[in-house]
């Protein structure tokens, strides 16, 4: 019954930010290769790269839109003592909220990059999929934390467009922070991590080298820590 609720809350962002990403990615990419035919594969490699930047600035925004929700969007519009009446925690309620937000925000990676190999193939250029993986695996490793960070906002702030004004805030100006400041740019390499530069191969335009297992266990735990003060700032607050 959770699982049910939860998904009822995030159906329509979730099905809306799939169909967008994934239609535009694989129209964009199918339009390049029409546009350049005949290219070398070593061109559609590349085109793919560029793809993964797109696709990470999608994912992220929609990541937060799906992060917004739970008790305290709840509490907002009135409706969370039907949901507090439930014979369950608090900390499951958010439990569930959050699990499936995460299982959402996976396949908001995966689908896509599916579709950009069935269009590489179907193009007569397929595309590995161990490098459509690995370029996965480095957007929801490294895109969590902002997915994350957006729960713990939404636990803190109340009002339906005040949470996801200022988590929208955050990402896009933590981005343009980061970017166009030297003293700080050694830090923006979570943005790197995501797009796949710090592994990016010219001469082949193929991700190369070992998977960054310690930065996606890194990325991993800074969004795990970040769920579970989420769900400790839920459960201490009054309703």
């Amino acid at each position: 019954m959770l699982w049910y609720k939860a998904w009822l809350e995030t159906r329509s962002r979730f099905l809306a930010s799939l169909c967008g990403i994934t239609i535009f990615v694989s129209l964009f990419l199918n339009h390049i290769e029409r546009v350049l035919s005949p290219a070398p594969m070593r061109d559609t490699y590349y085109f793919l790269f560029v793809l993964q930047h797109y696709l990470m600035g999608l994912w992220m925004l929609a990541a937060v839109l799906l992060a917004m929700g739970g008790l305290i969007r709840e509490r907002a519009v009135g409706v969370s003592p039907l949901t507090l009446a439930l014979p369950v925690s608090r900390g499951r309620l958010v439990g569930v909220q959050i699990a499936l937000g995460v299982f959402e925000a996976i396949l908001l990676a995966l689908i896509p990059w599916g579709a950009m190999l069935l269009t590489t193939r179907l193009n007569g250029k397929p595309f590995p999929i161990a490098q459509a993986a690995f370029y996965s695996l480095l957007l929801v490793s490294g895109g969590l934390i902002y997915f994350a960070l957006a729960v713990l906002i939404s636990s803190l702030i109340e009002g339906e467009y005040t949470a996801p004004a200022v988590a929208y805030g955050l990402v896009i100006g933590s981005g343009v922070t980061l970017s166009n400041w030297d003293s700080l740019r050694p830090y923006a390499d979570i943005w790197r991590f995501m797009g796949g530069d710090n592994h990016f191969n010219k001469s082949t335009s193929l991700l190369s080298g070992p998977l960054p297992w310690i930065g996606v266990l890194a990325s991993l735990s800074v969004a795990t820590m970040l769920l579970l003060a989420s769900v400790v700032v839920i459960r201490s607050r009054e309703f």
